[in-house]
């Protein structure tokens, strides 16, 4: 017998958590008493649940028979994926370090538009690479401010 969590999801909102019994030989999940009486009042009001089994790291559906649980396939996890390499750099961090990343950031955006205006007031001679200097200096603004709201967003 493995100990397991059987997770139950309902469309209204609803989740369930709850620790219950594998056994591996047969696959068959046995849940709370407490957990069945749930569920059979849930029956009346809700839509069908969506029962999920969290078994060895690994999410597995649950098919639910009138009398038993089976573990039924595993579940590939859903990662967003982003055509922007290192896009979801620092979403791991703590609140804290999120913040401190932004302030970081919205200091560098303030350089660059500092730069930028700068270069601009001192420029005479308005060629071609004095034009992309002063450009590269406004989208790092945009770049960085935007980077520094995104990460300032609290939790």
């Amino acid at each position: 017998m493995e100990i397991v969590t059987v997770i139950v999801q309902y469309a209204g909102g609803l989740e369930i958590s709850e620790g219950a019994t594998l056994d591996p030989a047969t696959g068959t999940v046995h849940v709370s008493d407490r957990l069945q009486q749930l569920l059979r009042e849930c029956d009346r009001t809700e839509s069908p649940p969506r029962l999920i089994v969290l078994a060895g790291g690994v999410r597995h559906l649950l098919i639910r028979d009138r009398t038993e649980f089976k573990r039924g396939e595993a579940i590939a996890p859903t990662t967003p994926r982003s055509i922007i390499p290192f896009s979801r750099f620092g979403h791991a961090w703590s609140k804290e370090q999120r913040q401190q990343f932004g302030r970081f950031a919205h200091t560098l955006s303030a350089a660059s538009i500092v730069g930028a205006i700068g270069y601009g007031h001192a420029t005479t001679n308005w060629g071609v690479s004095a034009v992309l200097n002063e450009g590269v200096l406004l989208f790092l603004f945009v770049i960085l401010f935007s980077r520094g709201m995104d990460s300032m967003n609290g939790e």
